[in-house]
């Protein structure tokens, strides 16, 4: 990792270790543009594809199902779409460059996919280019693109399954093929993929309620609730990536940084149960640190950026927070469908920090990001069109 492991939380600062050589070379901190079609030349010019950090362990396990014919760790499974694009490209003799085209060109029908779901939902082309616009000058989404790691594929998978969740006609069979497609890659992208069964679990409850089919509403709530249970049991229990009873003890709020230092965990097993019993033996310090998760999840600041860098988020995404909020009682009107899938979506990914931990670059709500746009458009468009009927009826 470009941070050491050398993080200490003292008096809730954080004091870290940095090697200069990769300081220099820390594309993050480095990159000032965006990386998405056109915007993605200067940045891949000037620092070219990031693969350090977290990108060798694809390379290294692409490698290994080569030569070995399974995965090094079962953790890699919830990973399995990205590595097999890289042994796609290794096969084809340009892994690196190969990877990077995929995910560059995946990008872009993405965003192409964002106008044509923003404007299904809203009827509005003119929030669709403002969705697409904002989404191109979030330059914490668009640097993924050129860092060898999952976020930017699962980013760009989570828009293309929202427009064909939403969009696409699911009476039709090739239609709801297609769609089905795009999910089970999400669940294989990154482990996060798995939150996008909640989200579909809540958006079918509340559609079963709707139409006043409650029987269908409990067999569906039983049989979701089992599949989420099992696949999260089993990804708890692979692999110490995922020690979330850990990340409870040592009141984590960045993954990987202890606020307190313990020397042993309770000797329980890494399981959902634990989790559930660390809740209930000691709520008044669960949501103190879910309050903690929370804020740093929205709030983007972090103690070892620069004032200067947080000021920058700060005055970014808080007006683009708040126009959302108004674009949200829009959508509601607009298409019910829509607000509820994003609801949902916001919802979950949300929690699922708040009962894990957050990621110190902010990777985590990358997925998210692609709405919240959506909503802020909305919001700025109709607030506007408002403000300035009143305007022109006043004069």
């Amino acid at each position: 990792m470009f941070l050491q492991k050398s993080f200490l939380y003292q008096n809730n600062y954080v004091r870290f270790h940095i090697s200069p050589e990769k300081y220099i070379q820390n594309p993050i901190a480095n990159h000032t543009g965006n990386s998405l079609g056109i915007g993605s030349i200067k940045p891949s010019y000037k620092f070219g594809i990031v693969t350090t950090r977290e990108a060798p362990k694809y390379f290294e396990e692409c490698q290994n199902i080569l030569q070995n014919g399974h995965f090094f760790d079962k953790k890699y499974l919830f990973y399995s779409v990205y590595i097999l694009i890289h042994i796609l490209f290794y096969k084809l003799g340009f892994e690196t460059i190969g990877a990077y085209l995929f995910q560059l060109l995946l990008n872009l029908l993405a965003t192409y996919l964002l106008f044509n779901l923003t404007h299904k939902i809203t009827g509005n082309n003119a929030v669709a280019f403002i969705a697409v616009i904002l989404l191109l000058l979030t330059h914490t989404f668009q640097m993924w693109t050129v860092f060898l790691y999952t976020e930017s594929v699962f980013s760009s998978l989570v828009i293309i399954f929202s427009y064909c969740f939403l969009v696409l006609n699911q009476q039709d069979y090739r239609n709801w093929m297609l769609t089905s497609l795009v999910f089970l890659f999400l669940l294989f992208a990154r482990p996060t993929g798995v939150i996008l069964i909640p989200v579909l679990f809540v958006y079918f409850f509340i559609l079963f309620v709707h139409h006043k089919e409650y029987l269908k509403a409990i067999l569906f709530s039983a049989s979701v609730s089992i599949v989420i249970i099992l696949m999260l049991n089993y990804a708890v229990q692979r692999s110490n990536s995922f020690n979330f009873v850990q990340r409870f003890f040592e009141s984590q709020i960045i993954c990987d940084i202890p606020i307190q230092t313990i020397t042993t965990i309770p000797a329980t097993s890494n399981t959902l149960v634990s989790i559930l019993e660390y809740i209930i033996h000691n709520k008044i310090e669960f949501l103190h640190l879910a309050g903690q998760r929370f804020i740093s999840f929205w709030g983007m600041q972090r103690p070892y950026n620069s004032r200067a860098h947080d000021l920058f988020f700060a005055c970014y995404f808080y007006p683009v927070y708040f126009l959302g909020l108004f674009g949200s009682s829009k959508l509601f009107k607009l298409h019910k469908r829509a607000f509820v899938f994003i609801l949902s979506t916001l919802v979950c990914f949300t929690l699922s920090v708040v009962l894990t931990c957050d990621e110190w670059s902010n990777r985590f709500n990358v997925p998210i990001i692609p709405f919240v746009m959506i909503l802020a458009a909305i919001g700025l468009y109709f607030s506007s069109k408002k403000i300035t009927n009143n305007h022109l009826k006043s004069n």
